[in-house]
C-alpha cells in the first residue's frame, strides 16, 4: 500500500544519510573497521595515530616515507596563535573543558567566511585542524591546573605531545605513550551515523568552514549520551568505592531501571570491540593494587552482572565503560576524558567534511511529519479570550 504520507523513523533509526568508505560498524558480528582494517590491528604496538590519520586520509596504509610526512605534518600544524592560547586558557577557567574546545576551534576560523572557493585547500586545512586539536586539549588542561603555558614540541609525537601537555610529566611510564595511540586510534571513527559525525556531515553540507564544521561536532559530543559516558562510568566506580560492594550495588541500581553508563548501544548487539581493545590495554597498563586497579575490579564487575540481566536484551559493553579507568590510569584528569574523545574524533570529523563535498555536498534537507493545528483564522487581541 502507497501513503503520501512520508514515513517516520525516530532518531533516523535505520535510515543511511550518506555513502561513506571510511569506517564500518557491523553490529550483530561486533566488528569495526577502518578502510577495511580491524580496529584491533590498528592498535596493535607497533601503531600510531599519525599511522590511523594517513590510512583514513590516504585509504591505504601508509609505508616508512608517507608515515615520517605525516608525522612532519602535525608537528608543523600544531602551534597556536599566543592571543589565542592566552583566550583558551581564560575560558577554560569559567566553563566546562568541552566548552572551551568548542569556543577555542571556533575562534581558530579565519576572517573571511566563504569555504566553497578555498575549498581545494580542505586537506590543509582539514590536517591542521587535526594537530590544533589536540594542543587545544593540552591548553585547556594547563589552565586548569595553573600551570604556565608549555606548547607542542617537534620531538614529540602526536600522544606524546598530548600527554606531556595534559599530565605536565616531561617523561612517560612504559606503555603510556601506546596507550594514548590507541585511545586517539579507538575513537577516531564510528561511521557517518553518530550524532557527532552526522552533525559534522550537515554543517559541511551548508558550506561552513572547516574550524565551524568542527566546532559544531563537539557540541554534538558534549551531550552525555553521546561523548560523556566515559567519565559517568568512572564517576560511578568511584561512588562505588570498593569491589566487594561492586555486585550488589549495581544490582540494586538496575532494580532501580538506573541506566548504566557504559552498557548497551543503539549499534552493536553484542560486546563492543573497541571495548575489547580497552580491555587489553587496561591488563597491561593498569597497576595491581592500584585505586585505578579497584575502579578496573569494579567495572568487570558491572560487566557480569550487567550482563547476566540486559544481555538477552542485546545489552553489552560499549567503549565506554573500561575506557576512563585507562585514562585514569595514565594520569588523565577525569573532565578531560571527553576532550581527548574530541581529539581522536577529529580525524573522523575532517575525513567525513572531505567526503561530503567529494559527494558533491548537496545541503541536508530532511522533511517532516506536521502534528501541529490546521490553518486558523486569525482575530485581533480584543476579541481573543
Amino acid at each position: 500500500m502507497t501513503t503520501d504520507s512520508p514515513s517516520y523513523s525516530q532518531g533516523l533509526e535505520g535510515v543511511p544519510i550518506c555513502e561513506s568508505a571510511l569506517s564500518l560498524v557491523e553490529g550483530e558480528a561486533g566488528r569495526l573497521t577502518y578502510r577495511g582494517y580491524s580496529i584491533e590491528d590498528l592498535t596493535l604496538p607497533e601503531a600510531t595515530f599519525e599511522q590511523t590519520v594517513a590510512l583514513l586520509f590516504d585509504g591505504e596504509l601508509p609505508n616508512g616515507n608517507r608515515l615520517s610526512e605525516m608525522k612532519d605534518i602535525l608537528r608543523e600544524n600544531r602551534n597556536i596563535d599566543p592571543e589565542i592560547v592566552e583566550l583558551i586558557r581564560q575560558i577554560a577557567k569559567k566553563t566546562h573543558p568541552m566548552f572551551a574546545m568548542q569556543a577555542g576551534i571556533a575562534m581558530l576560523g579565519p576572517k573571511d567566511n566563504d569555504f566553497e572557493i578555498k575549498v581545494g585547500s580542505i586537506r590543509q586545512r582539514s590536517l591542521s585542524l587535526v594537530a590544533k586539536v589536540a594542543t587545544v586539549v593540552g591548553v585547556i588542561a594547563q589552565s586548569l591546573e595553573d600551570r604556565p603555558y608549555e606548547g607542542p614540541r617537534d620531538s614529540e609525537s602526536h600522544a606524546e605531545m598530548l600527554l606531556r601537555m595534559i599530565t605536565g610529566n616531561e617523561t612517560h611510564p612504559d606503555g603510556h605513550v601506546h596507550t594514548m595511540d590507541s585511545l586517539l586510534t579507538l575513537q577516531a571513527d564510528h561511521s557517518a551515523g553518530n550524532a557527532s559525525t552526522f552533525t559534522s556531515r550537515v554543517v559541511t553540507s551548508t558550506k561552513a568552514e572547516p574550524e565551524a564544521v568542527v566546532s559544531s561536532a563537539i557540541g554534538a559530543l558534549s551531550g552525555p549520551a553521546h561523548g560523556g559516558a566515559n567519565e559517568a562510568s568512572l564517576r560511578l566506580f568511584i561512588e562505588i568505592g570498593d569491589p566487594d560492594n561492586a555486585e550488589q550495588e549495581i544490582g540494586k541500581k538496575l532494580d532501580d531501571k538506573f541506566k548504566i553508563p557504559g552498557f548497551g548501544h543503539r549499534v552493536y548487539s553484542v560486546k563492543d570491540p573497541r571495548s575489547k581493545v580497552i580491555q587489553r590495554i587496561a591488563d597491561q597498563i593498569i597497576q595491581p593494587g592500584s585505586k585505578n586497579d579497584d575502579y578496573y575490579k569494579i567495572a568487570l564487575s558491572v560487566e557480569s552482572v550487567a550482563t547476566e540481566r540486559l544481555g538477552d536484551r542485546g545489552l553489552f559493553p560499549n567503549v565506554d565503560l573500561f575506557s576512563g579507568c585507562v585514562f585514569a590510569a595514565i594520569g588523565i584528569p577525569i573532565d578531560l576524558f571527553t576532550p581527548i574523545f574530541v581529539a581522536g574524533r577529529t580525524l573522523g570529523w575532517v575525513a567525513n567534511m572531505e567526503e561530503q563535498w567529494e559527494s558533491g555536498n548537496r545541503i541536508y534537507r530532511p522533511t517532516q511529519i506536521y502534528t501541529g493545528e490546521a490553518h486558523r483564522p486569525y482575530s485581533n487581541i480584543a476579541q481573543r479570550d
